[in-house]
């Protein structure tokens, strides 16, 4: 239930992406997924591959280290041997003090000298130093090979031997009294009268420059550590310049690793391997962070992924360019069909070579545009037709009832034979008929409808004896916007009929407003006449009066919207009848 679920919310998900979406995906899941898929195969295999070469690497290295460091160090311990145990040497080591003459034990340290120096030439790059007492004639500081037992004894060297009871014991120094320019790795011993062996007559130290030493510890990759300690712990040279690398405690080391293996080391995974070098009693240690062997892994990596976004650029590079041809018509296509919702037709812009489907559908769509447009143009002149009959038939509800009203007043003042109001009347009349008939025309301009209604005002003056006093206060920017022919009358009409005549003095005002506020037109006729009564709003409200539904459904078909006729009274204080119409006039 909860897979067919997700599956129904990613079905519709992918319905609603844009088609240009759906070609990229789809390109991505034949093309990039595949090839991605292989690159990562081939990559994880390489990684595999690249990292068996390089622990393959590594071992040989470190077996190579090891046999050529061993076979150095065990020529050192050869010669250490060899002179320890020699009686010649043994014998005149021994200070006999008043056994022998001068010159004679001159003679047996030449001899020990020349028997060491053999020793040096034949094992090559070492150096045999003895530490003597003092009192030796040949002890002194023009010496090499002779040196102070008691300059020996301050060094931290000489501590190691004692703690190691003067037996064999790998050190390496620098505090040496005749040469404080080098750094030895040395092996001394302590040398005893082979007749009294609780006489002890000298050091001997067998050692070799640790630079040549640690040419032969090189590592196979970039950031491996080899260096070689003694069981206690103590460094005797390293491939680091520096003694601060990490180095793995006395219990990880194995007296003969075959292999590297895993270990955490400083917080960070190392492979480690070491080994006991035969006869030395010195351990070979290489430390390798498993980051630094998998770098050359990662830089193949790198540039394999690099490749398949290569790849993928350029094979998006290629389709964007042919899906947007693909989409760009029916992009076109579908905006205008949007646009067309909102009444706009309008051809799309195409190639007229584009002969494939979306070329033809484009075709065909600019066709019935085009046929739209013509059905459009026919309502729409229909329309215009059926609008100006309707304003014409209620323009012809008004004029016969405004002029019905007219005659009968003529009839009145000519039955009280008032020539001179009945001229004035009938030039006020043919005043207002030729404004009204405006050539034909059914919009005038609010000057004009102004004008209209100052000739009806004279008239009604005219009728009622001077007793309506008319104001007209119309602001002039508005004046040559537009309106239906009239407009106003009506109102006017109403405030005299309705509103004035029925005060009982049947005197007043009727003022007409203009002006413009925000794009709009308010039009305005207020009378100081009788006023609706309270509760009688409602059944003389908009439109309820004479012509007022007739001037309400005109303004609509001459506007396009609704403008209702708002109507403010107050009973015995007056009226005031209200338009809000939009300011328009004819380029």
């Amino acid at each position: 239930m909860e897979g067919s679920k997700k599956k129904r919310v990613l079905t519709a998900w992918y319905q609603k992406l844009p088609l240009s979406t759906k070609i990229i995906i789809l390109v991505c899941l034949a093309v990039m997924l595949p090839i991605g898929i292989g690159l990562a195969i081939s990559a994880r295999e390489i990684q595999k591959q690249s990292y068996g070469q390089q622990m393959y690497a590594l071992n040989q290295g470190f077996e190579q280290v090891s046999q050529a460091v061993e076979d150095k160090m065990s020529r050192l311990h050869s010669i250490s041997t060899m002179l320890a145990v020699d009686d010649m040497v043994n014998l005149n080591l021994r200070l006999s003090g008043d056994e022998e003459e001068l010159p004679k034990q001159l003679a047996s340290f030449e001899r020990i000298d020349s028997y060491a120096y053999g020793m040096e030439m034949v094992f090559e790059s070492s150096n045999i130093w003895f530490y003597i007492d003092e009192r030796s004639p040949v002890v002194n500081d023009n010496s090499g090979r002779y040196r102070s037992l008691n300059v020996a004894q301050q060094t931290e060297w000489y501590g190691k031997l004692m703690d190691n009871n003067g037996t064999p014991t790998w050190v390496s120094f620098k505090e040496d009294k005749y040469d404080t320019s080098e750094a030895y790795v040395a092996i001394t011993r302590g040398l005893w009268d082979q007749e009294d062996y609780s006489r002890y007559i000298g050091v001997l130290a067998v050692s070799l420059d640790r630079d040549l030493l640690e040419d032969r510890m090189i590592g196979a990759v970039e950031g491996q550590t080899i260096y070689l300690e003694t069981a206690q712990g103590d460094l005797l040279a390293s491939s680091r310049e520096d003694d601060e690398f990490p180095r793995i405690a006395a219990g990880q080391r194995h007296g003969n690793d075959n292999a590297f293996q895993e270990i955490s080391l400083d917080g960070e995974t190392s492979l480690v391997r070491s080994r006991l070098l035969d006869q030395t009693n010195v351990y070979l240690v290489s430390v390798v962070p498993k980051r630094a062997l998998l770098q050359t892994t990662n830089i193949a990596n790198t540039g394999i992924v690099v490749w398949y976004f290569a790849v993928c650029l350029l094979i998006l590079g290629v389709f964007f360019p042919l899906t947007r041809s693909v989409t760009r018509g029916l992009q076109l296509l579908k905006a205008q069909m949007m646009v067309m919702q909102d009444g706009v037709l309008q051809k799309i812009e195409t190639r007229e070579d584009s002969s494939d489907e979306i070329g033809q559908l484009i075709r065909r769509y600019n066709g019935m545009t085009d046929k739209v447009s013509e059905l459009m143009q026919e309502q729409y002149d229909l329309g215009q037709e059926k609008i100006r009959m309707e304003l014409k038939a209620l323009q012809s509800q008004i004029n016969p009832h405004f002029l019905y009203n007219t005659l009968d007043m003529i009839n009145w003042m000519a039955q009280k034979n008032e020539t001179d109001n009945i001229r004035s009347v009938v030039q006020s009349m043919s005043s207002f008929y030729r404004l009204t008939l405006s050539r034909g025309q059914d919009i005038v301009t609010i000057g004009d409808e102004v004008k209209l209604c100052e000739a009806y005002m004279e008239i009604q003056n005219r009728r009622y004896r001077g007793r309506i006093l008319y104001e007209a206060e119309v602001d002039g920017e508005i004046l040559e916007y537009q309106i239906p022919k009239i407009t106003l009358q009506p109102f006017l009409e109403n405030a005299v009929v309705h509103g004035i005549n029925e005060k009982e003095d049947a005197r007043g005002v009727v003022i007409l407003n203009g002006w413009l506020e925000d794009g709009r037109i308010t039009l305005s006729v207020t009378d100081d006449g009788k006023g609706i009564a309270p509760g009688g709003q409602e059944k003389s409200g908009s439109g309820s009066h004479y012509g007022m539904k007739n001037i309400e459904k005109r303004l609509e078909l001459f506007y396009g919207e609704k403008i209702p006729v708002q109507i403010e009274s107050s009973s015995g204080v007056g009226t005031c009848i209200i338009i809000n119409i939009p300011a328009w006039k004819q380029d």
